[in-house]
């Protein structure tokens, strides 16, 4: 990253806080799986949506 620009303010947030930047890690990864199931299988219902 370009040392010229800035943080945003909620990724400076998280930085700055190790319970922001380890609950930001859990949620990530708890919801990765279930983000990638479902756009595996939402092609097979696509008909009826």
């Amino acid at each position: 990253m370009d040392k010229n620009l800035p943080l945003p303010p909620w990724y400076d947030a998280m930085l700055s806080c190790p319970v922001k930047m380890t609950l930001f890690f859990v949620v990530v990864m708890a919801l990765s799986p279930i983000l990638l199931i479902f756009g595996a299988v939402l092609p097979l219902f696509r008909k009826y949506l």
